[in-house]
């Protein structure tokens, strides 16, 4: 069986010991002793020197298979030649050009090119700041106030839509209507009256909340999360019939699910949304984050003329080193990479299933695209409060173990997927998971 999480602690620092100082020497001057909340893990982070293909190089000198893809990001892997060239050709021409450069309208046409949705693109720097302008868009598009969500997705650092990130519960017995409950403390007082929480992939009671609010409802924000819940690809249609019958506007969240598919989750859905928000893979590794939409809404964002009563910029929004990383990734994120991926991941998905039935461990795996996750339940994850329902005690164990063994998948994503992986890398992972299921 997987060893203790103490044993497990006391061996990993044994061989990262640079970077256990590394970090015990910066929670002197870092909250945490990281730069942002998001690379602190359990017992301590790794520091990492070097970063290529789909592996990664510590401190330490250990080398790392990268299943964790910088958050998703590095859907091509680290440090693409494309991508690397096109970078140092926009750096070679400024760090900064105070005017726009001619990328903005190439990558625009990429994005067109892809999604039926969109003929028109606006970027910013993250995907929370696509997700906070996209808040007001709806509600400056539609004069409504309110703006519905689902429990458990999460749409960046927004105060707009930071509710419910964890379990949720019913606002009274008897009630369908899910408590409005702000993830953080110090969000704006007041906030959950504009904001109301939707159950996942319970249709019947979303269309009877919906309806109920459609008069105050200015959009629906919905992420399908493939590869990390299984929702069946006819609740997001359901989704749009329901937003075009009552006018309210829909809202998707491809930040992470554009990696997906070619065409993202809204290709797989076969659903056009009136908006959809990205970050991640379309800076290629750079902070980005995009809004795309048909023309009949981004309009709001155009004050080239009249003033439209909304605006959106920011210094470094679609700087030109960010626009080429980006560029240069989705020029080589073909239909070819995409199903290579597939690959990969339909033999990851298999390989998980087979080990942990013969071992008599229930596990549920959930995959789609280039990321997959299992979950030590027997219930079907459908929904965040069935993920948190799951043995994380053993999953943590079964992680640490399998970072020891020079397996990086850190950031609670579960294992994504990068094109230069091999089938060798998967059959590494498997093997190894093995090995710590076995292990006495």
């Amino acid at each position: 069986m997987v060893k203790s999480l103490e044993k497990l602690q006391t061996e990993f620092q044994k061989v990262t010991p640079k970077s256990f100082n590394e970090w015990n020497n910066n929670k002197k001057i870092l909250p945490g002793g990281v730069i942002k909340g998001a690379y602190f893990s359990s017992p301590y982070p790794i520091y990492i020197e070097k970063a290529e293909g789909c592996k990664l190089f510590d401190i330490d000198g250990r080398e790392y298979i990268d299943f964790s893809n910088h958050h998703t990001a590095m859907i091509l892997g680290h440090s693409h030649p494309a991508v690397i060239q096109a970078v140092k050709d926009a750096v070679n021409n400024g760090l900064a050009l105070s005017a726009p450069s001619i990328l903005e309208g190439q990558i625009a046409n990429e994005f067109i090119k892809r999604f039926p949705s969109i003929d028109q693109i606006r970027y910013t720097n993250s995907g929370t700041e696509s997700s906070i302008t996209a808040a007001r868009m709806v509600r400056a598009i539609t004069g409504k106030s309110k703006i519905a969500k689902f429990a458990g997705n999460y749409h960046g650092f927004n105060d707009s839509l930071e509710f419910n990130l964890a379990v949720t519960e019913n606002v009274n017995s008897g009630s369908e209507y899910i408590k409005p409950t702000p993830a953080w403390d110090g969000m704006p007082e007041h906030g959950e009256k504009n904001i109301i929480i939707l159950p996942m992939n319970d249709p019947e009671t979303v269309e009877m909340i919906v309806r109920e609010n459609q008069n105050q409802l200015a959009a629906i924000f919905f992420d399908g999360k493939p590869g990390i819940l299984d929702i069946p690809i006819e609740f997001t249609q359901f989704l749009r019939r329901l937003t075009s019958e009552l006018d309210i506007l829909f809202v998707m969240d491809e930040v992470i699910s554009f990696r997906s598919s070619h065409t993202g989750y809204q290709g797989i859905s076969g659903v056009e949304p009136d908006i959809s928000i990205f970050g991640k893979i379309v800076g290629g590794g750079m902070p980005v984050g995009a809004i795309g939409g048909t023309s009949k809404f981004m309009k709001i964002l155009d004050n080239s003329g009249h003033p439209t009563g909304l605006s959106q910029s920011g210094t470094f929004a679609g700087n030109h080193v960010t626009l080429a990383a980006g560029l240069a990734t989705m020029k080589n994120l073909t239909p070819k990479v995409y199903a290579h991926l597939d690959k990969l991941r339909e033999q990851l998905h298999n390989g998980i299933i087979n080990i942990f039935d013969d071992t008599n461990i229930p596990c549920k795996v959930v995959s789609k695209g280039s990321i997959v996750n299992a979950y030590i339940t027997n219930k079907p994850i459908t929904d965040f409060e069935t993920i948190a329902s799951s043995n994380q005690e053993l999953w943590d164990r079964i992680m640490l173990s399998l970072l020891l063994r020079g397996i990086y998948a850190r950031d609670g994503m579960g294992f994504v997927l990068s094109e230069p992986m091999r089938e060798i890398d998967i059959q590494i992972l498997l093997e190894n998971l093995k090995d710590i299921l076995d292990e006495k």
